[in-house]
């Protein structure tokens, strides 16, 4: 039976091909297709893109690594790669990460992490000055989720659209086909196609990751703190959000809502109270200020998170300052207090007072 195709592709996917294909000029001039037959060719497409998506992803990590760094250049920094490897390292053995994923650093000095077909990773330079290692691994757990729940593969035809998945299904070359979806896979890091539902899974599943992987349960909450006050809430009202819709949520949220698994964590133990006072149980513990490269409100959120990890593994004991004037409960640091804040004695006697140890 004669296939049918169709007569138009869309301009981004004529461009893309332009791109990709070294001989642009051999591609069929195509028919135009009905609607019956588009709604007909549609689902088979999907599937048919899906495997061919799913097989890029699978097993061309390699090319698609040396295709999303050409596209973004690569920052030789030994210590910044150095700290990307371990942490990367942590994340995959924490038995929750499935996958294995390649990870790399950006030259681009703006805050930014992103996850690309493949199990690709990049982290932009910014991101890793602005970071300490626990909020790094935060961010990175986040950029894994979107690999595990395969989020790129889905953005990936987004970039495309319908009618050029169909097309490629009824063509039906494999080589086309993998030209085509590598090339939308490196125009993907470009554009924001994840769905806000994505985004609230990935900080979620990020929690779940960096915590598992020994890291900071304040991590989350502290990068975001971060980021807000780098970019702010990345947020639109009125006209604007119909211009540019919102796909991310408001960064504000992002932090409650890690402060909330924070909470969790310790068994409802340990909050932060406006991003800025340590509470144990209800009572105020600490405000502390800025202090050792982190902001007062990024402080705040680490000290809840080591807290927290008294709670969770039911370690609880007396308080104590060490000789390096640092804050212990049992092995577990939980601050160490800096000009401007309250002396680690009244600090000590608080805990231990609400603790009754």
């Amino acid at each position: 039976m004669q296939k049918c195709f169709f007569r138009k592709m869309l301009t981004s996917c004529l461009i893309a091909l332009m791109m990709v294909m070294p001989d642009f000029g051999s591609y069929n001039k195509v028919e135009a297709a009905t609607t019956m037959q588009t709604l007909l060719y549609g689902g088979l497409a999907f599937a048919y893109i899906n495997s061919q998506l799913n097989n890029l992803n699978d097993k061309h990590q390699k090319d698609l690594l040396q295709q999303t760094q050409h596209k973004t250049d690569v920052y030789e920094n030994e210590e910044m790669t150095a700290r990307v490897d371990t942490i990367t390292r942590r994340l995959m053995s924490n038995g929750l990460v499935k996958e294995h994923y390649a990870v790399y650093v950006t030259p681009d000095k703006s805050f930014n992490a992103f996850c690309t077909i493949g199990h690709v990773i990049a982290v932009n330079r910014g991101a890793m000055e602005l970071l300490d290692d626990d909020e790094l691994a935060a961010v990175l757990g986040h950029e894994m989720s979107h690999g595990e729940h395969k989020d790129p593969i889905e953005g990936t035809k987004k970039t495309l659209g319908i009618g050029v998945l169909v097309d490629l299904y009824i063509n039906n070359n494999p080589n086309t086909t993998s030209a085509v979806l590598s090339g939308a896979a490196g125009n993907y890091v470009n554009n924001e196609v994840v769905t806000m539902q994505q985004e609230w899974n990935a900080d979620n599943s990020g929690f779940a990751n960096a915590v598992a992987a020994g890291y900071n349960p304040g991590g989350g909450a502290a990068s975001m703190v971060v980021l807000r006050a780098k970019l702010g809430e990345l947020w639109h009202e009125g006209l604007s959000k119909v211009i540019n819709p919102n796909n991310h949520p408001k960064t504000s949220d992002r932090v409650n809502n890690f402060a909330k698994h924070l909470t969790e964590f310790s068994g409802g133990n340990v909050t932060v109270k406006n991003d800025k006072i340590v509470q144990l149980k209800g009572h105020d513990i600490t405000t502390p200020g800025e202090a050792y490269g982190h902001m007062a409100q990024e402080r705040a959120y680490l000290i809840a998170g080591n807290l927290a990890r008294v709670y969770h593994s039911n370690t609880l004991s007396t308080a104590y300052i060490g000789d390096d004037g640092a804050i212990y409960i049992g092995e577990q640091l939980i601050m160490t207090p800096a000009q401007g804040d309250a002396s680690a004695q009244d600090i000590v006697d608080k805990i231990n007072a609400i603790t009754g140890q």
